[in-house]
């Protein structure tokens, strides 16, 4: 029987006690993976950091060249991680994103007008963090905690919170990292449930 490939990428995800039952179904995504990562960190907000700063500290323990992340309460397809791999290698990025859907629709919802679009930097938008990463670019704009408030409801010119994920995009974009879009479904975003919108103040 031959083995998992196993690639230069850390998965890490940030986790809150309430969700632990959502925790094993993103915990078994990763084990299913058609490559294996070199780590899964998972760390456990239990003083309510808020997830910017939770996810920070997987951030910072990673030694990969790239880091990969996963929210908790979501999902990868099978070959979301070798899908990613393969793309940032091949283009050089500093970040590539796939694309996504709705548990409940099978859409993205409000982003849907950007699916399998190029990314451009003239068409800010954002990209929901279920994507991979260089760690030395991440760590570099400071992660995503760095110059963002978790208790802030600030939102975009759509009316949509602007949150860590459109941060530290922003970040990189003004940092001139290259991002580059996978135009392929590779995970799910499940919305049977409450969001929290990484705020501590919401669990």
């Amino acid at each position: 029987m031959s083995s998992k490939r196993v690639i230069d990428v850390t998965v890490c995800t940030a986790h809150i006690p309430p969700r632990g039952s959502y925790l094993s179904r993103a915990v078994m995504s990763v084990a299913s993976q058609t490559v294996s990562p070199k780590e899964h960190l998972i760390s456990v907000d239990y003083n309510k950091l808020g997830q910017p700063a939770n996810l920070d500290r997987c951030v910072w323990s990673a030694k990969t060249k790239y880091v990969a992340i996963l929210d908790d309460d979501d999902e990868m397809l099978p070959d979301h991680l070798e899908s990613l791999y393969d793309h940032i290698e091949s283009t050089g990025a500093d970040l590539v994103y796939p694309w996504f859907m709705f548990e409940t629709s099978g859409n993205a919802g409000h982003l849907e007008e950007f699916a399998f679009k190029d990314w451009s930097n003239d068409d800010f938008h954002t990209i929901p963090i279920t994507w991979m990463a260089r760690t030395d670019v991440v760590k570099s704009v400071g992660g995503f905690s760095g110059g963002f408030d978790p208790h802030s409801f600030n939102v975009d010119e759509k009316g949509f919170r602007i949150g860590s994920d459109r941060n530290i995009t922003r970040k990189m974009v003004d940092a001139g990292f290259v991002i580059k879009h996978m135009p392929k479904v590779t995970w799910i975003y499940h919305d049977r449930h409450a969001r929290t919108n990484g705020m501590p103040s919401r669990w």
